[in-house]
């Protein structure tokens, strides 16, 4: 989890170092914003092998660093809606556990994500914090087998809890800090070695997103 603070302590360096330039302003309507992303799975699998469960098999998939981007609208004061999308990623599947040693397969995936959010009043214009709740689907693009052939993965549904702050250069012009957690779990499924035995499983993936960049208002 070292990423995770260097990366919001960083933006959290950058948002006091801003000069005070914010001012009152009706940000009312779209804006875009957009920046860098740090994905951190917590994963786990449920594995069967020819229909018999597998004890000890579980799974590791290495952080993924990717650009994300919002398009947002703001509805009031207090609410604004936004969906999210990506450069799409590519995880390295691995086998722990009773799966040491196995490298799996990489998944190249979309995760896109639909969120309102509620913006927490403080009176501050430069410091504008929110929390927020959606959904997520994420869309599996690309699916390469290493030591599993037929590797496969299916398009998921999760649940998306949010939370971040905005702060404004200018009236037009800012910056954000974003985490979001998303709750996913995918149906996988293969062959263990040509003409081996079938496994399936249900893979937990649960990824957090932590992110920064620039928001642009309309």
């Amino acid at each position: 989890m070292r990423q995770i603070g260097m990366i919001t302590g960083l933006c959290l360096s950058i948002a006091v170092g801003i000069p005070a330039l914010a001012q009152e302003a009706d940000h009312n309507g779209w804006y875009v914003r957009g920046g860098p992303v740090g994905i951190f799975f917590s994963p786990g699998v449920d594995l069967s092998v020819s229909g018999a469960p597998v004890p000890g098999a579980d799974v590791s998939v290495d952080d993924n660093y990717s650009m994300s981007f919002d398009i947002g609208y703001r509805l009031n004061e207090q609410f604004s809606t936004t969906f999210t999308f990506g450069i799409p990623p590519t995880a390295e599947i691995r086998g722990s556990g009773a799966l040491s040693g196995a490298y799996l397969g990489d998944l190249t995936y979309a995760p896109a994500i639909l969120a309102l959010q509620y913006r927490i009043p403080t009176g501050m214009p430069k410091f504008e914090p929110y929390i927020g709740a959606g959904i997520n689907y994420t869309i599996v693009l690309d699916e390469k087998g290493r030591d599993v052939a037929n590797f496969s993965a299916d398009n998921a549904w999760g649940v998306v809890l949010q939370a971040g702050f905005e702060t404004m250069i200018n009236d037009r012009l800012g910056l954000y800090v974003d985490v979001k957690k998303i709750w996913l779990e995918t149906d996988v499924g293969g062959t263990l070695g040509a003409g081996g035995p079938a496994a399936d499983a249900k893979a937990t993936l649960n990824p957090l997103l932590v992110g920064t960049g620039l928001i642009w208002r309309f």
